[in-house]
Parts: structure tokens; sequence; C-alpha cells
């Protein structure tokens, strides 16, 4: 009970403080404690250094060298900045925050998510802004998250996701809200690049084995709403790009078989967002691959 009071009062603390700094020296503390988290943390750097290798093998990157290992410590500063940046959208007006997004192909897009789409995400740069952009612009939006523990954490994070502009419902109870928004003409969006799980389809991600959530494929599907992928990169203090995909597959009739094609489909996509920005792709400090999750199985 101790413990759990005083992460309470740890997070209430880290908020108030993190809102009153001015932006450069908020985001000058989150780079110092990444720089710190990298260099403290070995079994978590193995893993994110095996992770990017994978990525940089399959996209020409140096997988090894100096410029490998400066891409290993900015991924753990740009994970740095993500929370920073959640605690901080409270304590930004929509106007602020929307300042510093560009969002490529709006003209194209905007009227795809006003007729409702499912928006297919992986765990990469920061897509709170963009459901903000969202919301601005009249159009309703859900997205599930995973249930975390400790509870005061979860309920920390909750809170703060979506800036209070964006549905955020458990994902645990989530299909029938979801489907109900789709009908409604409204977006859903989903994180998909992690089979949390365990029952995805198999696909192949940068050259290895994996397995991907068939959540937004069989969305689409029941609902008859347009599939796409979405990313949200950082692209400096403050400053982030958004684009999307079209995630379109040659339909059979065989709800399984499309649904699985369009996962593939959605795996394909995902590797042309985390290609721009490898760094920011923080999935990366969770088993990802299939081998991985067996070995991670193995030793428990």
């Amino acid at each position: 009970m101790l413990r759990r009071r005083a992460l309470r009062w740890a997070l209430a603390g880290a908020d108030a403080v993190v809102g009153t700094l001015p932006g450069p020296l908020a985001y000058g503390i989150a780079d110092l404690l990444g720089r710190a988290w990298h260099r403290w943390a070995p079994a978590r750097r193995a893993l994110v250094s095996e992770n990017l290798r994978r990525v940089c093998a399959a996209t020409g990157r140096p997988s090894e060298g100096p410029s490998f290992r400066r891409l290993v410590r900015d991924a753990f500063v740009a994970h740095a900045r993500y929370y920073l940046e959640l605690v901080r959208l409270r304590h930004l007006s929509p106007d602020d925050v929307v300042a510093g997004l560009e969002v490529l192909d709006w003209e194209r897009w905007e009227p795809v998510l006003h007729a409702g789409v499912v928006v297919a995400v992986p765990h990469l740069g920061n897509f709170e802004p963009y459901g903000i952009f969202v919301a601005r612009h009249g159009i309703a939006a859900t997205a599930p998250i995973e249930e975390i523990g400790p509870p005061e954490l979860f309920e920390f994070l909750h809170a703060r996701r979506g800036a209070g502009r964006v549905n955020i419902i458990p994902v645990a109870r989530s299909r029938r809200p979801m489907v109900e928004a789709l009908r409604r003409g409204e977006v859903v969006a989903l994180v998909a690049d992690r089979d949390l799980a365990g029952d995805g389809i198999p696909a192949t991600l940068f050259g290895h084995p994996t397995t991907i959530p068939t959540g937004p494929a069989v969305l689409a599907l029941m609902t008859g709403r347009p599939l796409i992928v979405a990313s949200c990169l950082r692209a400096g203090a403050g400053r982030f790009r958004a684009r999307a995909w079209p995630v379109v597959v040659e339909m059979t009739g065989d709800r399984r078989a499309d649904a699985a094609a369009l996962t593939r489909e959605v795996a394909r996509r995902f590797e042309e967002a985390i290609a721009e920005a490898p760094e920011q792709w923080w999935a990366a400090f969770q088993p990802i691959w299939s081998d991985q999750r067996q070995a991670a199985e193995a030793r428990e």
C-alpha cells in the first residue's frame, strides 16, 4: 500500500514539474535521462541493438560500428522523449500541439477519416499529436490501449493518452465499442505491430518471421470500412510529421484469407513507416520476432 501511494506521489510530482518546465529544458532533461538509461541498462540495450540490427540489415543501413551505436543510443533518447511528450500534452493547448505538426496529403485523407476508417499504427514516434489534430477537425476517434501494471501507472497514462480528445478504452473490452464507432462513421486506431495475444497471422517483418495481430483487418472486413496505416514521426523538439498509406489487397470473399492478406500488407506498410526512423520504433524495446518470443518463453 505504501509503495503504491509513493508511486502516485512520484507520478503527480513528475507531472507538476514537467508541466511547468520550458520546452527546451524539458527536452534536455529527457535526452539526459535517455542517454543515462542507455548506459545503465545493458540487457535492454542488447535487446534494442538486436532488434535495430535486423531493421538496419534489411534497409541497407550499417548494423555495426559507430553510426549503429548512435542509432541505438538515439532510440533510448527518443523513447524518453515520448514519455515526456505524453506527460506534457495535458499542459499544452491543442493549438500549441498542432502548430508543430505537419500532416502530409491531408486533403486526400481528411474525407476518408470523416467517413470512418480503421487505422493501424506501429509503436513509432508519437501518434498523440495526430489524434489531437484529427479531433480538432471534428473527427471522432476511438483507440484501445493495453492495461499495464501497476494500476496507478496505467491510470496515469490512460488519463493523458489522447489528451481527453480521443476515446481511450481498455483493449480487453474494446471489440464492441470499436465496431459501433466504425458503424457510426468514426475512426478507430489500433497499435498493431506487436502480437500480445499470440494469435496473430504469420508474417515477415524486416526479413524475419513474426506474427501480426489481425484486429485491424478483421474490423475493416466486419464493418466494410477502409484500412490504412499511419505514422507520426518526431521531426524535432515539439515538431512532428504524420503520413498515411492505404492498405489494399485483392479480395477473395474468404473472410479468413482476406484478413490474412490484409494483415500481411499492414506488416509491409509498417516496414515502410519504421524504415523512415528506426530509432523512433519503441516496440524495439520488447521481443518482436518469433524466435525472440520463443527464447523468452524458454527462459521462464
